[in-house]
Formats: structure tokens, C-alpha cells, sequence
């Protein structure tokens, strides 16, 4: 799956999940700062993550670096992806 392919899967995700943040959702968008309204935000991201990539997500890998933004977030599915591939 493309790095592409990944962001518009979590564009939909995240727009459907929690519609109407008045914050435009693009690649560079801080996930943290600016969309997630709270943790429950992102256990339910991680828990998408999880079903439909079927990446495991590490309490460790819980952090501003992967979560960041979307670019980030796609990269460390990627890696998963590709470990698990690979």
C-alpha cells in the first residue's frame, strides 16, 4: 500500500470520525495540536490503525513523532507494513 494510498484512508477516517474541528485536514496538519479533541481520539485512531492496516501499535509508538501529522503517521505505517512484509 502507498504512502498515498495510506493518507487518504486516514483523510476518511479522520474526517467521518470527528467531522467539523475547523481545522482544514491536510498532510501537514498538527494531529495533536489541532484535530484530536482528546485521548479518545487517539486510541480510536489506533485502534483504525490496527483493523484495517493490520499494523500493531506499541504504547511506545504513542508519540508526537508518529502521530505528528499526517505525513508522519502514513511513514510509520509504511514501516509496519513493511516489517511485516518484509
Amino acid at each position: 500500500m502507498s504512502k498515498t494510498e495510506i493518507i487518504g484512508s486516514l483523510i476518511t477516517f479522520l474526517q467521518q470520525e470527528f467531522p467539523n474541528q475547523g481545522v482544514e485536514l491536510n498532510e501537514t496538519t498538527d494531529l495533536l495540536g489541532e484535530w484530536f479533541v482528546d485521548s479518545l481520539g487517539i486510541i480510536e485512531t489506533v485502534l483504525y490503525l490496527e483493523k484495517n492496516f493490520g499494523v500493531e501499535v506499541k504504547r511506545a509508538d504513542i508519540n508526537g513523532d508518529n502521530f505528528r501529522n499526517l505525513e508522519t503517521l502514513s511513514a510509520f505505517v509504511a514501516r509496519r507494513l513493511d516489517q511485516a512484509t518484509g
